[in-house]
């Protein structure tokens, strides 16, 4: 694990919970217009019909096309998101800011919603991008995703469907043991976060429990937990037993070893979402965890983009994108 003294927390943003609330909290940010770039539709390979939403920003000089991948209940006009893609837009990359299955942007064009055990899914979703354009074959992908889309671009990198093409990833504040982030997020210091997250989930998955059978119905509405949410409704979307078997068999930190694609893992040591990483660092894969940060957050001095994003630019040019 490679500790980072680099990081410093930008003024008045010291806290963990500052870090973590400051994309919600009205003021200005950088970011790309929320509108902005070509939308386009993904075709999934899965025989069910659905398709993924998502905004194109083309490149404008020779660059691996970069797949930004929102989190839990996240989406392409994600504030964490937008300022993503504003850097790597002004540096000139492809930029595709992605909605994962039935989030809000794309609620109609899927019957299913997402879930960690969707990897299929971001493949599908790497080699649609490849032809948007000829340069993309050629430089290849980067994936960037943000908490649990993060989880999910770290279950890509592991898995036998990973497209070729696929040249880094980045992994921001992402889960790597689910089980120990649903006890975290439990805890009661961060009930109003569940509350908020719970509620965001409710919503967005209403039209897959709304017809479901009254039990499951019941169990959803009543959740007070992700862990209840979860055994009601995630864990049998994704075909497993219970929130307890969904959780073992899709954390990403147990099969971190089979790596063979270069990856960066970006953590807060004061995460109050998600515990930081117990993993070893061994090439392709690095970890860094910084001194304060929050999730996602990493609001830091000298720059009014998130420091992550510097750092992910760095690393992807390390590996020679």
């Amino acid at each position: 694990m490679t500790p980072s003294p680099e990081f410093r927390s930008r003024w008045p943003w010291v806290t963990a919970d500052l870090q973590t609330i400051r994309n919600v909290l009205p003021g200005r940010l950088p970011g790309v217009p929320a509108d902005s770039g070509q939308r386009f539709e993904i075709p999934l390979g899965d025989g069910s019909g659905d398709r993924l939403a998502a905004r194109y920003h083309p490149g404008r000089a020779p660059a691996p096309a970069v797949i930004l991948v929102p989190g839990l209940t996240g989406c392409e006009a994600s504030r964490h998101v937008l300022q993503a893609a504003d850097a790597w837009v002004a540096n000139g990359a492809p930029v595709v800011r992605l909605n994962l299955r039935g989030s809000p942007p794309g609620r109609s064009l899927a019957r299913g919603h997402y879930h960690m055990d969707r990897v299929q899914d971001l493949a599908d979703a790497c080699n649609a991008v490849a032809d948007l354009d000829p340069g993309i074959r050629q430089q290849g992908i980067v994936i960037v995703g943000f908490s649990l889309g993060g989880a999910l671009a770290l279950r890509l990198a592991q898995a036998p469907c990973r497209p070729d093409l696929v040249k880094a990833v980045v992994a921001v504040s992402a889960p790597l043991d689910l089980t120990a982030t649903a006890e975290r997020i439990a805890r009661p210091r961060n009930r109003f976060y569940e509350r908020w997250l719970l509620g965001r989930l409710k919503r967005e998955t209403e039209p897959l429990w709304r017809r479901a059978p009254a039990a499951v119905r019941a169990a959803v509405q009543g959740a007070r937990h992700i862990r209840d949410f979860d055994d009601a409704l995630t864990a049998k979307e994704a075909g497993f037993r219970d929130a307890a078997d969904y959780y073992a068999s899709c954390s990403p930190g147990r099969g971190m070893g089979g790596l063979t694609v270069p990856t960066l893992i970006i953590h807060a040591d004061d995460d109050p979402w998600v515990p930081p990483p117990s993993v070893v660092e061994r090439a392709p894969l690095r970890v860094v965890v910084t001194r304060g940060g929050g999730h996602v957050g990493f609001h830091g001095t000298g720059s009014r983009m998130p420091w992550y994003v510097g750092a992910a630019a760095q690393f992807v040019a390390s590996c020679g994108g």
